[in-house]
């Protein structure tokens, strides 16, 4: 029997997946963050390592009997980066197939038959990535807060923020989300937050990225400012698939766009992802949303099955999903 790997390694876990030919999938391990340029070379070396021995040890594989390995890498972007990962990956599992991708890539795959569409993230950071049949890539964005990363739990957090503190001052609306957020973080008064940023501040550092929930929190009970934030971020997500419908698909009538990341994934208001897709139609009528509901790292195995030109038809990605769920019973996308 042959066993393939599939790895997705994330900005706050990663997933290693093994599978057999038939979808059926032995062993299943979980890490935490791999993104190099966050944890660092050794980090995301050891963090993707230590999910692949938990899958291999479940699986009872050895780590040299996989026929081919695909990793979806957060932090894979440039192609320095490209080499940067492919340096302390390519001996963490010996096997004759090996495959990199950004991480973005490997959820397109895990959302669509072919990995052919656009792949949205937004989940720590964010990202847009288009594939073509023809296997051309084009990634807008993505490469952290300095590339307007809309979307992401850390840009909505601090979007969160500002609008919260000119609702204080006067100039912005006043909006429920200064509450919401003071007694998230424990504060007395919310301008009490820049102490976040003193030198020799004692309290620990601020993780943006933990108030994005409050946002939708906020939608849902009808707050404006929340609503026009999260219309905000879907208007500026949707320039980055313009761009990528433009220059890969401009002869194609139907596009898959996959919306995947904790953020599309569990946020409770539809706002963001409406006006996504409204902006979308607006200038490509013929697209088609789907809201991943696997885990990204069977988008990884798809890839390997794509490598050993193994066939994935519905029943075998049925049946991975569903031993995906019964060796892992939890959110499948988390």
């Amino acid at each position: 029997m042959g066993f393939v790997l599939g790895v997705d390694a994330g900005g706050t876990k990663t997933i290693a997946v093994i599978a057999d030919e038939t979808g059926q999938v032995h062993g299943i391990g979980k890490a935490g963050s791999a993104n190099f340029q966050a944890c660092g070379v050794s980090g995301a070396r050891g963090q993707i390592q230590l999910a692949i021995q938990a899958a291999a040890r479940k699986a009872d594989v050895d780590l040299s009997g996989f026929q081919a390995v695909c990793y979806g890498i957060s932090g894979a972007d440039r192609p320095v980066d490209f080499d940067t990962v492919r340096n302390f990956t390519l001996d963490l599992a010996a096997c004759p197939v090996y495959r990199l991708e950004n991480d973005t890539i490997i959820a397109l795959r895990a959302g669509t038959p072919d990995g052919v569409g656009i792949a949205l993230i937004a989940g720590t950071g964010s990202n847009a990535i288009g594939r073509n049949a023809d296997g051309a890539k084009l990634q807008v964005g993505g490469i952290g807060r300095l590339s307007g990363d809309f979307g992401s739990a850390g840009q909505l957090g601090e979007a969160a923020i500002v609008a919260a503190l000119m609702g204080l001052d006067g100039r912005g609306l006043a909006t429920g989300l200064a509450d919401k957020i003071k007694s998230k973080l424990g504060l007395a008064q919310l301008e009490d937050i820049i102490e976040y940023e003193f030198f020799d501040s004692n309290r620990a550092g601020l993780d943006l990225g933990s108030l994005a929930p409050l946002i939708f929190e906020a939608a849902d009970e009808g707050d404006q400012v929340a609503l026009a934030l999260l219309e905000e971020a879907g208007i500026n997500v949707a320039r980055g698939v313009r761009v990528i419908l433009e220059k890969l698909f401009s002869d194609q009538s139907e596009v898959t766009i996959v919306f995947g990341g904790s953020i599309f994934q569990k946020g409770s208001h539809p706002k963001l992802i409406e006006t996504i897709s409204r902006q979308c139609r607006a200038f490509h009528q013929q697209t088609r949303f789907v809201r991943l509901e696997v885990q990204p790292a069977l988008g990884a195995i798809g890839f390997a099955f794509d490598d050993l030109e193994w066939p994935l038809t519905k029943q075998i990605f049925d049946q991975m999903r569903q031993s995906y769920k019964s060796a892992w019973p939890i959110n499948p996308a988390e």
